[in-house]
């Protein structure tokens, strides 16, 4: 039997004639404001001029609805702000993220803090939570990103150099080898196209680091700085996880599936908890 699912699209809220709010730009009731102070024009004559409703004109000289119109937001201002850096590191990095992750990240934010919100299903933002959050956010915006490989993307060996000074200053030198992890994504190929990824606005060129400009299922390997291995994590391009697909696999490795074939939040989540953090916990240490 065929699986099928449903696609919605955002939703473009558009402002009906006649309606109480935003019929008028905020520079109109900004000069109908400082002539109706002024005493240059009366509120009924400012209204007409700038085409700005008396009552609101009226409200505004009393101070009242001072607040912009619209519900309160689900995250603070500082909430939302450590979001949008987040995404702007990430994509100064090479690794731009896409809305269904800003999605999935807001989502894993409200898991922590065990904290529901009615408002999402599942406690899970929407789509158009995600359109909102780059409405408030003007310096944030979505464009194609241009896939480059990995050798395009590689460091200087000056800037390498650099790394591993940092690397001296921020671990301890009696750290054990097998307490040093070291793990990266390999992908094997298809062609994933292009994606519109959030970044600051007014970048000209963005691009995504992948290890080539193909994509369909992808393998996360990590390892120790002892040599010990552990489990891989395949990430299959499909809707579904088939049953078979997991059959003769490797030990204690482990299985997931994204539209794109390449690994995302939820699934990088999903491969520190059940398959990093048990054999960090294994080491000296691992329990502080």
């Amino acid at each position: 039997m065929r699986q099928t699912s449903s696609y919605r699209t955002v939703r473009n809220y558009q402002k009906q004639p006649g309606s109480c709010y935003g019929n008028y730009s905020a520079e109109n009731l900004q000069k109908a404001l400082e002539d109706v102070k002024a005493k240059r024009l009366t509120v009924s004559a400012a209204s007409r001029t700038y085409n700005v409703p008396r009552t609101t004109l009226q409200d505004k000289m009393q101070r009242i609805h001072s607040k912009s119109s619209g519900g309160k937001t689900i995250f603070s201002a500082l909430e939302e702000e450590s979001f949008k850096q987040h995404f702007l590191t990430l994509a100064s990095y090479g690794f731009p993220l896409t809305t269904f992750d800003l999605r999935l990240i807001t989502k894993s934010y409200l898991d922590t803090l065990g904290k529901k919100v009615d408002k999402f299903s599942n406690d899970t933002p929407g789509k158009d939570w995600a359109y909102s959050f780059l409405k408030r956010h003007r310096d944030l915006t979505q464009r194609f990103s241009a896939n480059i490989k990995r050798s395009r993307a590689e460091k200087s060996p000056e800037e390498i150099k650099k790394y591993v000074d940092n690397l001296k200053d921020t671990i301890p030198l009696d750290t054990p080898p097998e307490n040093i992890y070291n793990y990266d994504e390999t992908n094997l190929t298809d062609d994933p196209l292009n994606k519109r990824v959030v970044i600051k606005r007014g970048t000209k060129y963005p691009e995504r680091v992948m290890n080539s400009s193909k994509s369909s299922t992808s393998v996360m390997f990590c390892g120790t700085a002892a040599g010990e291995l552990l489990a891989p994590y395949v990430v299959y391009k499909s809707e579904h996880l088939w049953t078979s697909w997991i059959e003769g696999g490797l030990k204690d490795a482990r299985y997931n599936r994204t539209k794109s074939g390449w690994f995302d939040a939820a699934c990088f989540e999903d491969w520190f908890v059940k398959i990093a953090l048990p054999d960090m916990k294994k080491k000296k240490g691992g329990n502080t």
